[in-house]
């Protein structure tokens, strides 16, 4: 028999096994692939279908207090928070305390704060405040800074610090069992600071690397900038407070100790007390810790007056080639912190951009260009910066001056809506508690009394002067310091593609990354037309 006749004789067997299973399987929905010739078939009838209707499912059981649970519970009554109250007390020194006392932890803060601060360096020596005091705990004349450091970590005890404007500060955590020891090492760093030559060397140093990195950030660039433009060179305010790097090269050992006996006396300072103490244990302790500390009168430098108000708004252009997003800050001047309209500008503020309001619905939500834009007003002993902007999409640059112009327009020429009132004043009155959640944050309110010459009601006051703020209110703040003829902006991005887009708005002045003017031959170049040139 030929390959060939075999080969078909077996399919012809198998498609007549493979014809009588599908008659056998007739009816059936889905049958399985045939089996080999060889195998055995065995058909399983299915189950019957049963027609009969389903048992109704048991009902759901109701539990008595499922009526109660459907209904959304009414809001409880408004909570009342009541501001810590605090006493004051005289050493016999003049140091004035201020103490509030708490006993549910075991905890104490010091803070104490000398009233002078930023303000208080001359312009060619800007960063001498916070430089005088980061130098407290690098040694004393009976301590170095690593017993320092190990006296109070054995004790459970942190010191800290800083410096502001108008303050300056070093601040003492301890356990209530361990003030007394951890009190006599705080108050020998403030008492008696060595500034030696080695420490300062190695403390500048760090301060000189850290000026030169942030030379990177834009952001940093556009502040920075906007505060030299806005105060000048003359004036303390127009330098950022932990210096350049010529002031910090400038100084030395002998500067830092000629700025800390001229402010760092009692008498022109104050020590806030938080926590689990009362005046009978604390005065005695406070007496012989800091009776090494002499009163001296403090004469505080009186501040030059700033830069004069702009005529007209300005745009100064700081290049960063190639940037994919561009650093905004538009502003000018604000309020002194004692200024009567305090309250009414903090509401107008919260509605323009201090949370998520105006700004950010426009130039977030609504346009896309940005992930936050904010506006802020910075109050000190003299007025302070008012400041609008943040970081944005760099083909949207000059869009986005345009819109933030648009919105401090708005701010003036309007009045706010209910909502706006009713949502800003409810954020920062239920906000307010949060300011006294730890003993250091009591600690800095109280400062702030204390630096100011606030009222001592201040505190209670805080949320009445708020909620009495009106829309009347809001306009006029606005129409007394938001002046849009007289913006100082600045912008720091690709000077190329954005400077003939920003002088369609106001007159562009380009500027190097410390505000400097720079001259037509250092100016970029901007780019040529498409196949123009060779």
């Amino acid at each position: 028999m030929t390959f060939q006749k075999a080969f078909a004789r077996k399919a012809f067997a198998r498609k007549a096994l493979v014809a009588g299973l599908g008659v056998g399987l007739l009816g059936c929905a889905a049958a399985p692939p045939p089996a080999p010739a060889a195998a055995s078939v065995a058909f399983v009838a299915p189950p019957p279908v049963s027609l009969a209707p389903a048992e109704p499912a048991p009902p759901v059981r109701e539990t008595p207090d499922a009526p109660f649970r459907q209904r959304q519970p009414p809001p409880g009554p408004e909570p009342i928070f009541a501001v810590p109250a605090f006493k004051r007390f005289k050493l016999k020194n003049g140091l004035e305390v201020l103490l509030a006392e708490f006993h549910e932890l075991p905890l104490v803060e010091l803070n104490l704060v000398v009233k002078a601060g930023g303000a208080t360096n001359g312009a060619d020596l800007s960063g001498l405040a916070e430089m005088t005091r980061r130098m407290l705990d690098e040694g004393t004349k009976t301590r170095t800074p690593l017993e320092i450091a190990d006296q109070l970590a054995s004790l459970g005890a942190a010191m800290g610090g800083g410096s502001g404007w108008d303050s300056s500060s070093a601040t003492l955590s301890v356990l209530g069992k361990n003030l007394a020891p951890a009190l006599a090492v705080f108050a020998d760093v403030v008492v008696a600071p060595a500034f030696a030559e080695a420490e300062f060397a190695r403390v500048r140093d760090n301060s000189l690397t850290a000026i030169t990195r942030r030379k990177d950030s834009p952001p940093t660039i556009a502040t920075l900038t906007f505060a030299r433009l806005l105060y000048g060179a003359k004036h303390p305010y127009g330098w950022p407070q932990t210096g350049v790097e010529a002031s910090l090269k400038k100084m030395t050992p002998a500067t830092l100790r000629a700025t800390y006996g001229k402010y760092w006396h009692p008498d022109n300072a104050v020590l806030i007390a938080a926590g689990d103490t009362t005046e009978a244990a604390l005065r005695p302790l406070l007496e012989d810790a800091f009776k090494g500390w002499k009163p001296r009168k403090v004469p505080l430098p009186k501040l030059p007056v700033p830069g004069p108000v702009a005529n007209k708004t300005r745009i100064f252009l700081v290049d960063k080639a190639g940037a994919p997003q561009s650093s905004i800050r538009v502003g000018g001047f604000g309020i002194a912190r004692t200024s009567p309209d305090y309250f009414a500008v903090t509401v107008m503020n919260m509605i323009l951009g201090g949370g998520f309001y105006r700004l950010d619905l426009n130039l977030r939500e609504g346009k896309a260009w940005t992930y936050g834009a904010r506006s802020s007003f910075e109050s000190r002993k003299t007025p302070g910066p008012f400041s609008a902007g943040g970081e944005f999409v760099a083909a949207h640059t000059a869009e986005s001056v345009q819109e933030i112009i648009k919105e401090i327009n708005g701010m003036r020429d309007a009045d706010v809506t209910d909502a706006e009132l009713a949502r800003a004043k409810d954020q920062l009155i239920k906000s307010f508690p949060a300011r006294f959640a730890t003993r250091a944050a009591i600690a800095n309110q109280l400062a702030e009394i204390a630096v100011y010459g606030l009222p001592a009601t201040y505190l209670a006051d805080y949320t009445k002067k708020v909620a009495a703020v009106t829309k009347d209110d809001v306009r006029r703040v606005a129409r007394r310091y938001l002046l849009p003829d007289k913006l100082t902006i600045v912008v720091v991005g690709d000077a190329t593609s954005l400077r003939d887009k920003l002088e369609k708005i106001a007159p562009v002045e380009l500027r190097d990354v410390e505000g400097n003017p720079l001259r037509s031959a250092e100016a970029p170049k901007a780019a040529p037309p498409p196949g123009g040139g060779d």
